[in-house]
């Protein structure tokens, strides 16, 4: 199975670390990796005077289902610019 991020992402993102390695057993919803992203918002200035301010943000990508972690496709200090593979991923069956 191979897990993708989704097109939801503020897109471009930046992989700041991967938080599992191949052959971890991942549960459901635990961090695969960190990112950064950027944004702009509006924030007020000393004066009250709203301002559009671009900002970065971090996140953390989750894992949708339990499983072992096979592959990576992605590395650290990469940019992602739109929804793609990021690793490969085993589903865990009852034992």
């Amino acid at each position: 199975m191979q897990i993708r991020a989704p097109h939801s992402l503020h897109y471009p993102i930046t992989v700041s670390a991967l938080l599992r390695r191949p052959g971890d057993t991942v549960e459901r919803f635990a961090a695969l990796f960190s990112y950064t992203y950027r944004s702009t918002v509006t924030e007020e200035n000393k004066y009250g005077e709203e301002q559009k301010v671009e900002k970065t943000f971090p996140a953390e990508f989750q894992s949708e289902t339990e499983g072992k972690l096979v592959a990576w496709k992605i590395r650290a200090g990469e940019v992602i610019e739109k929804a793609e593979y990021v690793s490969s991923y085993r589903v865990v069956g009852p034992d």
